[in-house]
């Protein structure tokens, strides 16, 4: 399927992929705070989002040393990173089933071509679906920070940083 050059949806789709990949950094940064400990980033490194945030969420539940207030409000942060990647994850892959204008995408084959009709998604859907991911990574941040304090970031950030730097899958 080809679209036009200047069909917005796909800068608008850009921006949302952008702004997932960022909260999926910010999920690994939670992980590691609230796991602790120098290997925690190892763990993370591979996991996809949905693991992140059910883990987070476990995790969260299970630290006694954080007050019950601040474990509600990790907790509600990462029940907005499920919700905002659940969008996310249909507007990547239903977008596409139709063009700008609403018509179903052709797919063909050899000898016969096929409709797919997708859920028609605008720009600016898109860019609000966007927004909220960009709200949920923040409020995630930022009651993390609340129940641990800076620093269980800065030390989770510099972790995740050496981890990239140095992979778990390069050679020896």
């Amino acid at each position: 399927m080809t679209q036009p050059a200047d069909d917005d949806r796909f800068s608008a789709l850009g921006q949302l992929v952008e702004r997932a990949a960022v909260m999926e950094i910010a999920l690994r940064m939670t992980f590691c705070a609230l796991v602790g400990g120098r290997y925690a980033a190892v763990v993370a490194a591979g996991q996809e989002t949905h693991w992140l945030i059910e883990s987070c969420d476990a995790l969260a539940r299970q630290r006694h040393d954080i007050r019950p207030d601040r474990q509600d409000g990790i907790r509600a942060a990462l029940q907005s990173c499920r919700d905002a990647n659940r969008s996310r994850n249909r507007l990547v892959h239903d977008a596409w089933g139709t063009g700008p204008d609403g018509t179903p995408a052709v797919m063909q084959s050899i000898r016969h071509s096929y409709l797919v009709s997708g859920r028609q998604w605008d720009a600016g859907q898109i860019l609000a679906a966007a927004a909220d991911v960009a709200e949920a990574q923040h409020q995630l941040l930022t009651s993390v920070e609340e129940a641990l304090g800076h620093q269980s970031l800065e030390t989770a950030g510099q972790l995740l940083s050496a981890e990239t730097r140095h992979g778990t899958n390069s050679p020896k």
